[in-house]
């Protein structure tokens, strides 16, 4: 597995031209042996998560709902970092920076955007504004909700969740709670396994699950968030997998799924997915002698 260190120097020696693309070339080392799973249909945005010049994740974004469709990213074990609330400029302009900022900052490098105005750096995307009018709108029901946690990293990677791109408003008690205590789980995992983790979102349906801004639907609220993982043995590089999933409106998490039967709940709630969520479904066939992977660590 190429290293997110060796990603970055590359980035300063050889420049990258995009950001967000037709697909995560510049970010593959975060899908398990290099395989993407794609939605169908694929009208969504490809992110590669770009902050101080290196890639940290991959995000496939739903610039109609304004939430991610998933975050794909590896689980380190370190202490995490905060920062403010980013936005991504290239979802506002395809020539503006090929990395995440804040708001702020934005306004701050191209003074004609209007910061109130959706039209401008919303219009494919959250923004503080929308998740300011969360806590109006909805009092304490629901919290800035991470794909891809900030406790799952370090630095500047810890740092590069902290885009809302890579956000959903989550049910707070469920953040706050069984959610958290389950990516807890996951972090405890990465001291002595590669830990591959895809997280998502389905989007609720109807008019009333959104976030709204002058009468008018900004982001939508999620029916469903979920989790894949697919983690190996450092030393054996023996592999297993499972899935979780959480109806975001109470705390409760169903954290018993095969790969298979997550996948057949995200097809039966019109999320069509191509092909499988980690290679080979996170399948190694074992040595002679060696035993097969089963089960929790």
């Amino acid at each position: 597995m190429q290293s997110s260190v060796t990603v970055c120097l590359l980035l300063l020696v050889f420049p990258v031209n995009a950001h967000f693309v037709e697909n995560f070339e510049d970010c593959m080392e975060y899908f398990y042996k290099g395989h993407v799973p794609e939605w169908t249909p694929n009208d969504h945005v490809h992110i590669c998560q770009k902050f101080k010049n290196c890639y940290h994740f991959a995000t496939l974004y739903d610039t109609t709902n304004r939430i991610p469709v998933y975050s794909a990213y590896i689980v380190e074990d370190g202490k995490s970092s905060d920062h403010d609330w980013m936005v991504e400029p290239q979802l506002v302009n395809k020539k503006f920076e090929k990395k995440m900022m804040t708001q702020d900052s934005l306004i701050y490098k191209h003074p004609t955007l209007d910061p109130i105005d959706p039209k401008d750096i919303g219009k494919m995307q959250a923004t503080d504004d929308d998740y300011k009018q969360l806590t109006k709108q909805y009092k304490d029901q629901y919290n800035h909700g991470h794909l891809n946690p900030s406790s799952h990293h370090a630095g500047d990677a810890s740092k590069a969740t902290m885009t809302l791109t890579n956000i959903v408003p989550q049910k707070q008690k469920l953040n706050e709670k069984r959610w958290s205590r389950h990516e807890a789980k996951l972090k405890g995992w990465a001291k002595n396994y590669s830990v591959y983790v895809l997280v998502g979102a389905i989007p609720s349906k109807g008019k009333d699950n959104w976030i709204t801004r002058d009468n008018q639907p900004r982001v939508n609220i999620p029916e469903y968030m979920w989790v894949a993982y697919c983690y190996c043995d450092k030393t054996s590089q023996s592999c297993k997998s499972g899935g979780a999933t959480a109806e975001n409106t109470e705390n409760k998490i169903e954290d018993k799924y095969t790969l298979s039967q997550l996948q057949a709940f995200l097809e039966k709630h019109n999320q069509t997915v191509k092909g499988q969520l980690f290679d080979n479904d996170c399948y190694v066939e074992q040595a002679a002698g060696a035993s097969a992977a089963a089960g929790n660590p």
